[in-house]
């Protein structure tokens, strides 16, 4: 006479057991591969403009805030009288100015 165990598939823990398993093995497996891609690192290329836009905003960078020369420029001829303002042109450009933001 055969016993078969017939009563193993209606088992809830052993099911439940199985299918743990199953899902430990599948994270390891995608851990593993995740390891692999990282080790082989990732790569990042740039445009040639974006090359020119990083050298750009660097040179900008390093450039002076204020070009001193100009302002020691500006600033002997306020004290010596020689500076003179032209009001004329001043008004023109404002006008313009105000036709561009609203024209």
């Amino acid at each position: 006479m055969e016993i078969k165990n017939y009563l193993k598939n209606l088992d809830p823990y052993r099911a439940k057991l199985e299918q743990s398993e199953l899902q430990t093995k599948r994270i390891a497996a995608r851990k593993e591969g995740d390891a692999a891609s990282s080790a082989q690192g990732d790569r990042v290329s740039l445009s040639d403009e974006a090359k020119l836009r990083t050298e750009a905003y660097s040179a900008a960078l390093a450039a002076p805030d204020v070009r001193q020369e100009k302002v020691d420029a500006l600033k002997s001829k306020v004290e010596s009288g020689e500076y003179q303002v032209d009001s004329r042109a001043v008004a023109e450009k404002l006008l313009k100015e105000e036709q561009d933001l609203f024209g």
